[in-house]
């Protein structure tokens, strides 16, 4: 990862491969849990989603602590 993140950051979705999620374009989160062995990045979502990101596949950035 190029940008060190860290659990209990707040992410923003810009691009998920995911089809099955209502997540969107914009939809922020708080990161959970960090699985870099698995390449996961846990994200309790507003929306009441838990979903990981897959790092690497998935785009978001970080909006805040």
């Amino acid at each position: 990862m190029a940008k060190k993140i860290k659990v209990g950051d707040r992410v923003q979705l810009l691009e998920i491969t995911d089809t099955m999620t209502k997540l969107e374009k914009g939809s922020k989160g708080k990161i959970t849990k960090i699985e870099e062995d698995q390449e996961l990045i846990w994200v309790d979502w507003d929306n009441g989603e838990k979903l990981a990101l897959l790092i690497g596949i998935d785009r978001f950035k970080v909006v805040g602590k």
